[in-house]
């Protein structure tokens, strides 16, 4: 602490060595990385302005060695010999990426319950070995994914502004966010000179990492409701809204066509009930409910396939639970949950599993793999 000032500073770093081994599949290379990054912050109070700032620095280095796997997944090579594999080859590549991030935000108080806060903020992201040097099929999504040995770090600019209300029994907040990213990591669905999927003999889809200029903005509300009149009563609610733009110039106003940024998640809005009683000095019982409202996303990449849009979908969900004291130091806790109710049929536009069909036309309608339906489980913890 100086002038009033409190200080925080540390570092941070990570090494990893990743090796492939006996995979039979090879989507990314092995290679080495280091991350390393150093960091201060500092917050300083004045009446009811709270001051807080911080900078950052990051450095990640990359290498990858000369090699070669066996494997059938990479579209158009050649095979080796009858009914053998073909040669998928990773060349070396030495890559480090520096960054600087900072944060200057005010926070105030209107009065004892409502409070407003503003932040202004730049940001670095390095790629990582999949958006860098994937050349292969994944098979968890039968997805071809090829990276870009060319890629820079994205770096953001973002505002926020929110106003926050806590009282004893109810706690609301609302914040609203723009950020502006430069070489925005992305992927985009290959096509041929017809606009047909660049698909492997299997029918497996290629992806490739593109850079480009974008723009997310959107709002977070949270809302918390613990009356005192009510014992063991609680309703938490959470709305979350982002939109994302490309801002390459020739995607200006093409919509889908290349203006929508792919994989953003729909408006989503969630709340959940609970009850607690208790009835006796040795036995809590709760109930709980709640509901997950997923709008529509219709903002979606359909340039080139890479994406469809995906329909509005509301799950309920169910749970009760029980604490048994058994002395002083031994509770069991007792719990069983119900997830999707009404075993609705969903799929959720973040989930590339959407797009996991290799027949033209599905025999019950329902193209690619789904979300989980009706769920059951239970659980006893007994500590010792």
């Amino acid at each position: 602490r100086w002038l009033d000032i409190d200080f925080t500073a540390g570092i941070n770093g990570m090494y990893q060595d990743n090796k492939s081994k006996d995979a039979t599949d090879f989507p990314i290379p092995d290679y080495h990385s280091i991350d390393g990054g150093a960091y201060l912050y500092a917050r300083h109070k004045h009446g009811p302005f709270t001051f807080s700032g911080g900078i950052r620095y990051d450095l990640r280095h990359l290498s990858i060695p000369d090699q070669t796997h066996p494997t059938s997944t990479l579209p158009g090579a050649p095979p080796t010999g009858p009914n053998t594999p073909a040669n998928q080859k990773f060349p070396s590549l030495e890559k480090t990426f520096t960054g600087l991030s900072s944060s200057l935000g005010a926070t105030y108080n209107l009065t004892s319950t409502l409070t407003l806060k503003a932040n202004i903020s730049s940001g670095y992201r390095s790629p990582n070995i999949t958006e860098i040097a994937s050349n292969g099929l994944d098979p968890g999504a039968h997805i071809i994914y090829l990276g870009n040995r060319n890629f820079v770090p994205e770096l953001s600019w973002q505002q926020d502004l929110g106003l926050e209300y806590h009282q004893a029994a109810l706690d609301l907040n609302l914040t609203l966010f723009n950020n502006h990213i430069q070489h925005y990591i992305y992927l985009s669905q290959l096509a041929d000179a017809q606009g047909n999927p660049v698909t492997d003999a299997q029918g497996n889809k290629t992806f490739q990492y593109e850079q480009a200029s974008a723009q997310l903005y959107g709002l977070e509300a949270t809302a918390s409701l613990h009356p005192e009149t009510l014992k063991g009563f609680s309703l938490e609610s959470a709305f979350a809204f982002v939109q994302g733009t490309n801002k390459k110039k020739e995607y200006a106003h093409t919509g889908t066509q290349g203006e929508y940024l792919p994989f953003i998640p729909p408006m989503r809005w969630t709340t959940n009930l609970e009850q607690s009683l208790k009835i006796s000095p040795t036995l809590t019982l709760t109930a709980k409910a709640g509901f997950e409202y997923n709008a529509a996303q219709n903002r979606y990449l359909a340039l080139y396939n890479t994406e469809t849009a995906t329909p509005a979908y509301t799950l309920l969900h169910i749970g009760a639970g029980a604490d048994i004291r058994c002395s002083s130091s031994l509770v069991i806790q007792w719990q069983v949950q119900v997830d999707n109710l009404l075993n609705t049929a969903c799929q959720s536009n973040l989930s590339r599993l959407k797009y996991f069909e290799y027949y033209s036309h599905s025999p019950n309608g329902h193209t690619g793999i789904y979300n989980m339906g009706r769920s059951i489980n239970t659980r006893i913890t007994i500590p010792f």
